[in-house]
């Protein structure tokens, strides 16, 4: 009988055991939770210099710790505001793709949660050649509409329009107004063909070194960018530069039609312009 009543005994105190681990487990489990699931969202797209927002407050789990790593586009750390929060930001500085990775930690476990942000850069996403007005107004038409928007659309990088196109427009119109094309020079002593290939890349340049000029003192010593066509100060007018080079040959001796085209009749501007962008002068 006394055998009957150890077993027994024995039985109750492996069950009691038993269920004191369970209860202890379960104590453990509910102390430490679930483990997490990192959660931060899709790609997406910001512009330049825009401060990027990064929420992972749909993470799950309990008592969670955040860590953050962003890596730019060069290959460096970017700086965080909030680094050990669920939701962090950083200004997006360089055009290109920024990679991110979320490691969120509790006790019962680790996730991990990783996005790419893709920077823009929409000051140059569209270009356009028409940096010389009276380029475009004037003398960029090539047969039809749509080869000049064409070419209004190409960036100088891609390619610019032929300059035997361009060079038989000068030749055109200084024939109707009776010069000779082909022995006509402009003030930089330079004949349609070699101002052809000038004028038809129509991009302004600024060359900070450099005074803002149609043409150097000297026509043997031809710097473009430098010496010609520099500058383009807010003042400048760079509709009369263009058509003096087109109409003005070497200023000297023009006949009355001449000194009707080389300029548009449109005086200097009668307002300071201010002094950030877009510069801007105050409205009459």
């Amino acid at each position: 009988m006394k055998m009957f009543k150890n077993i027994y005994t024995i039985l109750a105190l492996g069950l009691l055991v038993t269920f004191a681990s369970c209860n202890d487990d379960d104590k453990m489990d509910d102390a430490m939770g679930m483990e997490p699931e990192a959660v931060i969202g899709a790609d997406f797209s910001v512009d330049i210099e825009e401060v990027v927002n990064l929420d992972a407050s749909s993470t799950t789990g309990e008592s969670v710790t955040y860590t953050w790593t962003v890596t730019s586009p060069s290959g460096a750390q970017v700086s965080l505001a909030n680094a050990t929060s669920d939701m962090i930001s950083f200004t997006a500085t360089q055009e290109g793709e920024y990679d991110v990775t979320l490691v969120a930690v509790n006790l019962a476990g680790t996730s991990t949660a990783q996005s790419t942000i893709t920077v823009i850069n929409p000051t140059y996403a569209t270009a356009d050649q028409m940096g010389r007005p009276a380029i475009n107004t004037v003398f960029n038409f090539f047969g039809d509409a749509d080869t000049k928007n064409g070419y209004n659309m190409t960036t100088p990088e891609d390619g610019n329009v032929p300059s035997a196109g361009f060079k038989g427009i000068l030749d055109a119109l200084q024939t109707y107004i009776g010069l000779d094309p082909a022995t006509y020079t402009n003030v930089l002593g330079l004949d349609n063909a070699t101002t052809a290939s000038v004028l038809a890349t129509d991009v302004l340049m600024s060359n900070k070194n450099f005074p803002s000029t149609y043409g150097p003192s000297n026509p043997s010593d031809i710097r473009l960018g430098e010496n010609v066509l520099n500058g383009r100060g807010l003042g400048d007018d760079v509709v009369d530069v263009t058509l003096i080079l087109a109409f003005g040959g070497d200023l000297q001796n023009l006949s009355a039609t001449q000194q009707g085209l080389i300029g548009d009749g449109v005086a200097g501007n009668d307002a300071e312009f201010s002094a950030t962008f877009p510069y801007l002068a105050p409205a009459n």
